[in-house]
């Protein structure tokens, strides 16, 4: 009989692990949520998309134009006996030829240094869409997981006033309890439904935000949360490492890109030139003829021209180091005011853990010690049991804060997923 017990615990002890193991797996961590939101983000497609494009703009901007193929008459009379006759007249000829376009040197190597910029701008530009998209997955995250906390210990509370509840019902049938505290109690419980139906909405409105990101994976069961509590670059190096901000970075390659649009124009201060070779029929009544023709451009008054072009480019220069400047001052505010964020909702969250939260459940006991001694009323107690819930709700907050202001400093830069 022994042994057949010892296998029966064995048995559902191996089940217990087996069922925690399972929905171990089937939670979703914050890092099974980044890596969905960058598995299925029409968002990083796109910009994808956007660096494909910029490449094979990139790999054909140095080439030569396409050529031109003529086909034509050339003198045909139009007048007189011989009007419209292709074949009389000796100076009327068929002809067709090729013309090609050759851009200097200076100019195609400026084309293809622009397009390279280009890409190097779309690929900035995906880094900071990743590292965007990370951040807001993460708030997601946070929010539906903060939203279900507070929800649960709402939940609790309805939990305790119907325990109170029975106990109650019970005294009123016994002749020892008043109507009133009856009333009084059917009340708190339904005002405290209230406040769960309330924040029911809260987590339906997070989770719809995190479906957003992550589709069907997003109503999986949340994991436990990633801790807080301290930085993973530290306060310093979060400054430090500002420069390397992804939207920094595409700053400063559409300033790059702003340079070398001025060195196309630049380069259109120095003459292109074309080549044309062209055959003209003329048999069988007199000889065929061939052509060559060199052209050149003439950029002359370039100061009406070809400077305006190019002050303009260097305006465009200066107009995107001033927005990088912008740009790096509103970041740092940001990153300092998270910073802030963080370590006050640090001491507050030790504040309610260390002091708060055990004076409120310290009331709760005294009270509910003094109710069933008989030395108070059933209100005081419920009192109690409320503020240590409304503490908890606190803690919860101000978690979800410092658990915010963790994701803003964490994700700015891009999720090794994402790459």
């Amino acid at each position: 009989m022994t042994c057949i017990r010892r296998f029966a615990a064995t048995l559902a002890g191996s089940a217990c692990f087996a069922l925690a193991a399972t929905a171990a797996a089937q939670s979703l961590s914050l890092e099974d949520a980044l890596r969905a939101a960058d598995a299925q983000s029409p968002r990083l497609n796109a910009q994808r998309a956007m660096v494909r494009s910029a490449d094979n703009q990139a790999a054909r901007a140095g080439e030569l134009p396409d050529p031109k193929l003529k086909l034509g008459i050339e003198n045909l009379p139009v007048t007189g006996e011989d009007a419209f006759r292709y074949d009389r007249d000796f100076m009327t000829m068929r002809s067709i030829g090729l013309m090609q376009d050759f851009p200097n040197r200076t100019k195609r190597e400026a084309r293809s240094a622009r397009a390279e910029r280009a890409r190097d701008v779309e690929q900035a530009q995906f880094a900071s869409q990743a590292a965007m998209l990370h951040r807001e997955v993460a708030l997601a995250w946070f929010e539906a997981h903060f939203a279900e906390r507070s929800r649960d210990a709402l939940n609790a509370l309805v939990r305790q006033f119907e325990a109170h509840a029975d106990t109650v019902t019970a005294g009123l049938a016994r002749g020892k309890q008043g109507a009133a505290e009856s009333f009084m109690l059917r009340g708190a419980v339904e005002q405290t439904r209230d406040r769960v139906i309330e924040q029911e909405r809260m987590a339906a409105r997070a989770r719809a935000m995190l479906e957003a990101f992550l589709g069907a994976q997003a109503k999986r069961p949340l994991g436990a949360p990633p801790d807080t509590t301290a930085l993973v670059h530290g306060r310093e190096a979060v400054i430090e490492q500002l420069h390397q901000h992804p939207m920094l970075r595409v700053l400063d390659e559409r300033e790059s890109l702003a340079r070398a649009e001025v060195d196309v124009a630049k380069a259109s201060k120095e003459s292109d030139w074309s080549l044309e070779v062209g055959y003209a029929v003329r048999r069988p009544s007199f000889s065929n003829m061939m052509t060559v023709m060199v052209a050149f451009d003439l950029p002359w008054q370039a100061e009406r021209r070809q400077d305006r072009d190019v002050a303009a480019k260097l305006a465009e220069v200066e107009q995107a180091r001033s927005l990088r400047e912008d740009a790096r001052r509103m970041h740092e505010a940001e990153l300092r005011g998270w910073i802030a964020d963080h370590e006050a909702a640090s001491r507050r969250a030790e504040r309610f853990r260390t002091v708060l939260l055990p004076l409120a459940r310290d009331r709760a006991s005294a009270a509910l010690a003094a109710y069933q001694g008989g030395r108070s009323e059933l209100a005081p107690v419920l009192e109690a049991n409320r503020a240590v819930t409304e503490t908890e709700l606190g803690l919860i907050a101000v978690e979800a804060e410092r658990a915010r202001a963790w994701a803003n400093l964490s994700y700015q830069y891009p999720h090794e997923a994402a790459k």
